[in-house]
Order: structure tokens, then sequence, then C-alpha cells
């Protein structure tokens, strides 16, 4: 994990920061998120294929969102963890148990899952209109990997993937 960079970071951040939106989309995060985002605040990831399992396309990880700053007036956006959380679950695109922290180059989620916090691609663009919105969030979910660090340590660079 400690070789993984974030270019083009947001504001830098504090605990406080994070300990809000903790409490704001009820959810704790991992320590090692904590510490990946008081030392980058979102951004591109230097790592950014997660390429894990053969029977899937290698996932480019786009960038990860940042956290909004304590009165930022615009914190409200999906730019921001929370305001993408507060978005996507009032619209009901996502399940209210998923946090997304990053996006892929095709606009899909990698998420957090407050349930035990396994990493969740969310791919949106596998939703069926005349489908149960229960179901399209079920077929909209793949597990990546069981905790955040497993997810930042399976990232490589893309002279890695099919090696």
């Amino acid at each position: 994990m400690d070789d993984l960079k974030l270019i083009n970071s947001e504001v830098a951040i504090s605990g406080r920061d994070i300990d809000m939106l903790e409490s704001e989309i009820g959810m704790k995060f991992p320590p090692e998120f904590r510490s990946l985002y008081l030392s980058y605040n979102g951004g591109a990831p230097n790592r950014e294929f997660w390429a894990k399992d053969e029977n899937y396309e290698p996932i480019r990880v786009e960038d990860f969102k940042s956290i909004a700053i304590d009165g930022a007036l615009d914190k409200d956006e999906t730019k921001y963890i929370g305001g993408c959380f507060r978005s996507m679950v009032r619209r009901n695109v996502f399940p209210a148990h998923l946090v997304a922290f990053a996006v892929d180059e095709a606009g899909n989620f990698i998420c957090l899952d407050k349930n035990g916090g396994k990493v969740i691609y969310f791919a949106v663009d596998v939703f069926q209109p005349d489908v149960d919105m229960h179901i399209n969030h079920i077929n909209a979910q793949k597990i990546l990997s069981w905790s955040f660090r497993e997810f930042i340590d399976s990232l490589v660079y893309e002279d890695e993937i099919d090696q």
C-alpha cells in the first residue's frame, strides 16, 4: 500500500473531516482508508488497474473521490464521497450500504460495503428498466476485494496486466 500515490488531489483534510463524513454516512472507515485520505484527498492513482479476476476484464480506476472539508459550500457535489453517497441513495441508484470512493473510466463506481468492509464494483450500465430496482442493485454488484487494504494492494500498473 505504501507505493500507491494519488495525483491531482484536492485540498488536504483533517481527521475531523473524516470523522464528520463517517458520522454522516453511518460508517467507520478502515485505518488504511483514513491513512490514504490524510495523505491524499482523492485523485488519480499511479497504480490504476484492478486485474485480479481472470474471468473479468481489468478495471481502470480513473479517480478516487475526495472528502469535503468542514464548511465546504459545494459539499453536496458528487465529486465528494459524502455528496455522491447522499445523491445516489436519495435517487435509489445505490443501496444505502454502499459508499462510492472511486470511479472507473466508464463512470461505474467502486464502493466500500458498510456491512463488512468489502470493496464492491457497482456497474451502472447493467440496469434494466423492466426489473425491480432491488434486483438491479444486486445484479450491478461484483466483489473485488474482501477489504480496502486488499483492494489497494491488488492495484497494478498497466504494464503489469496479464503477467
